[in-house]
């Protein structure tokens, strides 16, 4: 028996909004008699003392799920003497009949199940994966005819095609107890649940610290404590053993997870805090004299470098925190450097707005070390930052930082953490609302799926930080394209999946030696065995590697007696005009067989094979008669006394490094006996065999 309930003004109906979302204008038409509505201990709770068994149930009429999906979330707890009593998320179709429920009941258990009418079909029952110390959290990720149920991250089950689909989501309590509900969202639909409901005494619910009160870490510090290994529950097809969903390479960095997350985040952090220094000085009227890109560079470092200046009592987050913060602006160094070996400028071409890479990267570090020099001076010394760059960066650090405190002042809510704050601690504001959409790469999932919760909440600590006059939307996203941008418009942030990848996968190559991210063994393990300085040739290989890898693909590009030009990169023919091609079984007897071969690394990665001598420089363009030609003729009669029918083995990166084709052409042109390995590293480490720190081809 549904009941109206005067007492239910505009306040209360605030405070739900607050925890509800858009279930909150529910609360007062779907009410039953015997239950009882409050806000208390930061949760939205019902309670029933007097009705054994008795269901409740909230729902908002919701739709099909867009083509692009959409994801509902809420965090939920019970506190019951009855092992029954749950408290869950439905997906409810009454015309068809249908529903599908996720509960997490008094005694730990996690269960979902459909009824179609009075049948029931039971889908899955997990004990222990809620903990119901208020951390549990419930997400369903729907696309058009299918959902996927997950509890804490952990993939619960899937749906396909059920009646339930496609019409109504609420909440549902059942039995006697106290149930708590916070932070329900449906991000595709209506985004944005804003979290400051005052605490309150006497729930018996776990008091949420996020709900009221001031988090013991600082502002921009991300909460998170990854597990040993990322697991992935995004409703994507495919998979492998990264344990993520979707394609694309997914670099793991040695399988350190607090590295991986601190690389990751680091990435992420310095993109979003740069689009949200602009979406500061669009929506708040900011002024900025001088380059707003190089103004929101400074805000983002500033933001950056705070989290270290503060450290925890948690030493693995220190660490992440640490490498976040120092990633953050590495990438710039990384991108720089990259940009001068391929012969690029250094800097931006002399219309762009954005400063160069190289330049962007001293600022922000000057500002990281000028805040926290103990933390960065290792960064400072890897790049050569120099004894009188240094000796600048505290006064660098304490002008700006005063700065942007000063500027931001009067849009501040004064805290712990922000005690020149001039707006009150509860002063009203915009929310704001932040959404992971599912992605076809396994980066993209990484981000919605496994760092989604912690990115949220470090976002949005910062609505709670500065009074917003209108609500702003984050939007990570598959988006075609290498880019991030604030949209003064449609008052909104816009984060690339495929941005963030493209960072992931240069920082891999150049600190780990893979090739486009992905280097690792037959078995999974990363293949960076070290190198016996004592080796023979032929020592330690195996007379036959069990290929699984296709070094033979045909990409239809004809064999040529012309060099590849600049940056090498590209398919590459499955023969070559003045060289044997071999693969790597060919390579390995060759090895074995015969103690002269000279094998030559054009990559220029880390990582090579154990005997092989790096010469990124033979497999440059030009022509078979330039100055270069004589150089490497010289150099190779050195190395074989002048034996012109020592095997000569030359090696790239992978099937898709030209530079390796270009050396082999050079030599052959020469009159070498030459081969061409045109597998490279990509196909000698997924045939599992070992590799080795670069050795001087001086040695």
């Amino acid at each position: 028996m549904l009941i109206a309930l005067g007492a239910f003004g505009s306040p209360a109906h605030a405070q739900y909004e607050k925890l509800l979302g858009p279930l909150a204008g529910t609360v007062k038409q779907q009410l039953l008699q015997g239950w009882t509505a409050a806000v208390q201990d930061g949760w939205f709770t019902l309670r029933n003392s007097e009705v054994p068994g008795g269901e409740q149930t909230f729902y908002i009429n919701a739709g099909q799920a867009p083509e692009t999906g959409r994801i509902t979330t809420v965090n939920v707890v019970v506190s019951s003497k009855s092992p029954k009593a749950s408290i869950g998320v439905a997906l409810n179709n009454t015309a068809r009949k249908g529903l599908c429920l996720i509960e997490i009941t008094a005694a730990k258990d996690t269960k979902l199940f459909c009824l179609q009418g009075q049948n029931r079909r039971d889908i899955a029952t997990v004990a222990n994966v809620a903990k119901l110390d208020g951390s549990d959290r419930i997400k369903i990720i729907e696309v058009p005819g299918a959902a996927r149920f997950l509890v804490n991250d952990q993939r619960i089950g899937d749906v396909e095609d059920e009646p339930a689909l496609g019409s109504e989501i609420g909440i549902m309590a059942y039995d006697e107890g106290v149930f708590g509900v916070a932070e329900f969202d449906i991000l595709a639909l209506k985004p944005g649940a804003n979290q400051t409901a005052p605490q309150q005494q006497g729930s018996g619910l776990p008091a949420r610290g996020g709900a009221g009160g001031t988090s013991p870490q600082p502002k921009t510090q991300p909460q998170t404590s990854p597990q040993n290994q990322p697991q992935t529950s995004a409703p994507a097809s495919g998979g492998d053993n990264t344990g993520l969903a979707g394609s694309g390479p997914y670099p793991r960095f040695g399988g350190d997870t607090l590295r991986i997350v601190g690389v990751y985040v680091g990435i992420m952090r310095s993109i979003f805090l740069h689009e949200f220094g602009h979406a500061l000085i669009g929506e708040l009227e900011l002024p900025s004299t001088g380059a707003e890109e190089d103004a929101v560079d400074i805000y983002s470092a500033l933001q950056i470098v705070e989290p270290t200046m503060y450290p925890s009592d948690d030493k693995n987050l220190n660490t992440m925190v640490r490498d976040a913060a120092t990633y953050a602006a590495l990438q710039w160094y990384y991108s720089g450097k990259v940009a001068e070996k391929k012969g690029a400028s250094a800097t931006s071409a002399w219309q762009d707005e954005h400063t160069g890479d190289l330049k962007r990267f001293r600022n922000m570090l000057c500002i990281m070390y000028g805040g926290n020099p103990s933390v960065f001076e290792s960064v400072a010394q890897h790049v050569g930052f120099e004894d009188r760059t240094k000796a600048r960066c505290s006064d660098e650090f304490q002008k700006q930082n005063r700065a942007w405190r000063r500027i931001l002042a009067p849009h501040t809510r004064v805290g712990t953490w922000t005690p020149d704050g001039q707006q009150s601690a509860t002063a009203p504001g915009a929310p704001i609302n932040v959404v992971f959409e599912p992605s076809k790469r396994k980066i993209g999932n990484l981000f919605a799926v496994n760092l989604s919760e912690a990115i949220t909440g470090s976002i949005k600590l910062l609505e709670k930080t500065y009074v917003l006059p209108r609500p702003l939307k984050v939007v990570f996203k598959d988006c075609g394209q290498l880019n991030a941008w604030y949209s003064p418009r449609e008052g909104s942030i816009t984060m690339c999946y495929e941005l963030i990848e493209n960072i992931a996968v240069m920082i891999s190559d150049i600190e780990m030696g893979t090739v486009n991210g992905e280097v690792v063994s037959k078995g999974g393990a990363p293949a960076t065995q070290p190198r016996q300085q004592t080796a023979s040739p032929g020592q330690g290989m195996p007379s036959q590697p069990a290929g699984a890898f296709d070094e033979l693909k045909d990409f239809g590009v004809p064999p040529t007696s012309m060099l590849f030009s600049a940056p090498y990169k590209g398919p590459t023919p499955i023969s070559h005009t003045r060289s044997k091609l071999i693969t790597t079984p060919e390579l390995v007897r060759l090895i074995t067989n015969d103690k002269s071969i000279l094998i030559i690394d054009t990559s220029g990665l880390n990582e090579t094979l154990p005997i092989a001598y790096p010469l990124s420089d033979a497999g440059s363009d030009g022509s078979v008669a330039d100055q270069l030609q004589t150089a490497l003729d010289s150099w190779l009669q050195k190395k074989t006394g002048g034996d012109r029918k020592v095997p000569i083995v030359f090696m790239g990166g992978g099937m898709n490094d030209r530079s390796s084709y270009n050396a082999a052409l050079r030599a052959g042109s020469l009159g070498w006996s030459t081969y061409w390995y045109r597998g490279g590293i990509e196909a000698w480490v997924a045939n599992g065999l070992p590799t080795a720190p670069v050795k001087s081809a001086k040695e």
